[in-house]
């Protein structure tokens, strides 16, 4: 994590010194070079202040200013990606010989071209979709079953109790049987999960109830039996490297305890085998929750039916969504192996920069019918 916190910083000083002297060239002319360069770096730093302040020592900072950080960095991106490309242009007509627009004019096309991607991006990303899948087991069911998968909420600066609201209200809306909350419930910080989000969650309605596994951003902001404690009081089930048999279907649900890192080895939570002894009847679905989508491996090695997966936010932007999709072996949608359903949620929420390009904000809608059952 500290190896990522130095790079994030190093990216930060190159990419950010880049835009300040391009802004200084465009329109600062007239002043100190070094000073306008060190005022936009402070400027293009405040995401990364305002999380050590946070985090190293305790300060609290208002939600409404998080958020200001949290667009000032895709500012920043966003930025740096138009102008990188422009300044390409440029090298090429400097080699034609050809005059290119002067430093003010390219700046102002960029800055335009970055705003518009940021109001597009933030209002893309609250416009939540609804992905169905239909899933046929190999295995038999009492009775099909339908399911609401929800991941990433990232309760922070940007999931207010307003829009929570509205997202409850879409899963409340799709009538599900059972509701999964599949991890990073919270963003950063466990003071951002109000009695007022608490108060949304618990009017989540499915009559075989609400079940959530935890995911890596809520380690960050806490500890397991703080959220635990928390989210009981929405009459929310917490499976953290656990059990149930949802006896009305004829269904048993693993839910796993979350990979604290991205790069952790899986050594702090229990093997899938530890926890698929705890199923009793062998021959029955299993679906395992897991926030982190590790791959076909545990799942197929237990014979588990369905995996439901999220944490990827599909790379929530572009043109980071490419790689994302490159490394992994699913960023989101479905994949189908020999009988073994894998589903990654692009999810909910998100984590920094509140825009999504080229990504979308989903809950899944997931019918599962038992391979006894017609559709």
């Amino acid at each position: 994590s500290m190896g990522i916190i130095l790079l994030i910083i190093l990216q930060n000083i190159v990419f950010g010194s880049y835009i300040a002297f391009r802004l200084y060239q465009a329109f600062f002319k007239k002043y100190n070079m070094w000073l306008i360069i060190f005022i936009f770096l402070i400027l293009f730093s405040t995401f990364l202040i305002a999380r050590i302040l946070v985090k190293t020592f305790g300060i609290h900072i208002p939600n409404s200013i998080i958020f200001a950080t949290h667009l000032i960095l895709a500012f920043t991106n966003y930025l740096f990606i138009y102008l990188a490309a422009t300044d390409i242009i440029r090298l090429i007509f400097k080699l034609l010989h050809t005059p290119f627009l002067s430093h003010k004019v390219q700046m102002i096309i960029v800055l335009v071209l970055t705003l518009v991607t940021i109001i597009y991006g933030y209002i893309n990303s609250h416009n939540t979709k609804i992905t169905a899948y239909t899933v046929t087991l190999k295995k038999e069911l009492k009775e099909n079953i339908t399911i609401a998968a929800l991941s990433d909420l990232h309760i922070g600066a940007d999931m207010s109790p307003k829009r929570l609201s509205k997202e409850v209200q879409i899963i409340n809306n799709m009538k599900p049987d059972v509701i999964f909350i599949i991890g990073d419930i919270i963003d950063n910080n466990i003071k951002d999960l109000t009695q007022a989000h608490i108060h949304e969650l618990k009017k989540l309605n499915a009559p075989l109830g609400v079940y959530a596994v935890i995911g890596n951003h809520d380690y960050y902001s806490s500890d397991a039996e703080t959220i635990k404690k928390l989210l009981t009081q929405a009459d929310i089930n917490i499976l953290i490297d656990n059990v149930t048999y949802i006896q009305e279907k004829g269904v048993y649900i693993i839910g796993r305890d979350s990979l604290r890192h991205t790069n952790d080895d899986g050594s702090m939570r229990q093997n899938i085998k530890t926890l698929y002894d705890k199923v009793e009847d062998k021959a029955k679905p299993v679906i395992i929750l897991d926030h982190v989508p590790k791959g076909l491996k545990d799942g197929k090695s237990i014979n588990a039916d369905i995996q439901i997966s999220g944490h990827t936010h599909d790379g929530q932007t572009f043109p980071l969504n490419l790689i994302v999709r490159k490394m992994t072996l699913l960023s989101h949608g479905m994949l189908v192996d020999d009988g073994f359903y894998y589903i990654v949620s692009s999810g909910i929420g998100l984590w920094g920069p509140p825009v999504r390009v080229g990504t979308d904000a989903e809950i899944l809608l997931i019918n599962v019918y038992g391979s006894n059952q017609n559709q």
